[in-house]
């Protein structure tokens, strides 16, 4: 199952590092706009269902074939890309639940030049999977039944005058979890409608002032607490919250290969649930985004970054039925891609995410827990259209909350074949 990773950074349209990814303009230079590609590995992996160490971990061998295709094309005003992978993932251990684990992600994105003045740039990101690791997304489990994810995003560009412009955008991710333990607390949808304000400072740096509104909706069917008619029930919905985010901030090249973007302001959020006094509870925090790009050879990448903001958690309840509305994290994420040589090839990815609990009475409010994940591998070029790769990944989550906390450790092995 391929992982399913994606950066707060890259799903907030205000954000220093909104990224709708860059569309291979294949049809020019000769390059053929279709690809298809597929893998073969075989693995190990010592945590499968990412339980806390201790005799329910359970771990298996297995092997992991992966098809994929591809599409990237540039016409006139019009770039286009599209891509689908499918991944089927074999258990041999007998206590799997299922010993075949299979999923699917779509990848689409296009971008418009109406004039020199406007375009439209969008952008859908599909994924069923059971590894919904996404930093601040709440949820760093491999769960047991499928996860649905959908991340869709649109902006549109506008130059007012030589020194000014403006981007409108919306941002829209809908989850939706199998998995009994996590519907009531993750199955949702987010919107974040957004406006930036664009002005030309130096001929390398842009000022940037804008501002976010976000709205969290829960699925109103699924019970939080209790049973629906009795005193004291609460639907998934009594976690609903609004923010509103305002930041400011720059974008710096400093060389054709060196980038930079940082935003900085306050998020503040409302929460629907009414409090034992009908008190609405709010906070305010801040919002922080900021990330360099370096591209210091050929073939080779570095990016590191960091952001601060507000997300949704697993954790619902205490023990009373007091309410945990969210999390406050901050999160620090790199990576490094280096072509040693024209064949062999290394690649390095590093997230860290400390946050806090907000709510649940004195037995979760203001509790922290870390989530720490790296990976790393080599990939050989065999010859134009097959490559042999290695990669180990560890993961470790770190709570105050008892029977959280775990470890896992995987390695790949196999090859991979594209055209």
């Amino acid at each position: 199952m391929n992982k399913f990773i994606r950066t707060a950074g890259m799903l907030s349209v205000g954000a220093a590092s909104l990224s709708i990814q860059g569309i291979a303009t294949a049809s020019e230079g000769g390059v053929k706009p279709w690809s298809v590609g597929a893998s073969l590995r075989g693995f190990y992996d010592d945590n499968i269902y990412t339980r806390p160490n201790g005799p329910a971990k359970i771990d298996s061998f297995g092997f992991e074939v992966s098809p994929s295709l591809s599409y990237a094309a540039k016409y006139d005003a019009t770039s286009v890309s599209l891509s689908y992978a499918y991944s089927a993932k074999y258990y041999a251990t007998s206590k799997a639940d299922n010993a075949w684990d299979q999923g699917h992600s779509v990848n689409a994105s296009i971008q418009h030049e109406f004039n020199q003045r406007l375009s439209l740039s969008a952008s859908d990101a599909f994924a069923v999977t059971r590894e919904p690791q996404e930093l601040f997304s709440g949820l760093v489990y491999r769960t047991q039944g499928n996860n649905l994810n959908n991340q869709a995003q649109v902006s549109l560009s506008y130059q007012i005058s030589p020194l000014w412009s403006a981007v409108i955008g919306y941002h829209n991710g809908y989850y939706d979890y199998d998995n009994v333990g996590y519907k009531a607390a993750l199955n949702r949808i987010e919107h974040l409608p957004s406006l930036n304000l664009r002005y030309q400072i130096a001929p390398l740096t842009v000022g940037v002032l804008g501002y976010q509104y976000g709205s969290v909706v829960h699925d109103g069917n699924l019970d939080l607490f209790g049973t629906k008619g009795t005193p004291g029930y609460l639907s998934a919905s009594a976690r609903d919250n609004t923010s509103h985010y305002f930041f400011g901030g720059l974008d710096h090249t400093f060389s054709p290969d060196l980038t930079g973007a940082v935003r900085a302001g306050a998020q503040i959020t409302k929460y629907d649930y009414n409090g034992p006094a009908g008190v609405r509870y709010g906070e305010t925090s801040p919002y922080a985004d900021a990330n360099l790009k370096y591209g210091f050879a050929p073939g080779s990448s570095f990016q590191i970054g960091v952001r601060h903001q507000r997300n949704a958690t697993d954790v619902t309840l205490n023990f009373s039925g007091d309410i945990v509305q969210d999390q406050e994290s901050t999160g620090v994420y790199g990576t490094l891609r280096h072509q040693i040589s024209g064949k062999l090839g290394a690649h390095l990815t590093a997230q860290y995410q400390d946050s806090q609990f907000h709510g649940g009475g004195a037995t979760i409010d203001g509790k922290s827990e870390t989530y720490f994940t790296i990976g790393g591998g080599l990939d050989y070029q065999i010859s134009a259209n097959l490559a042999a790769e290695a990669s180990y990944s560890y993961d470790d989550l770190s709570s105050n909350l008892l029977a959280r906390g775990y470890t896992r450790n995987r390695v790949f092995l196999g090859i991979r074949a594209s055209y």
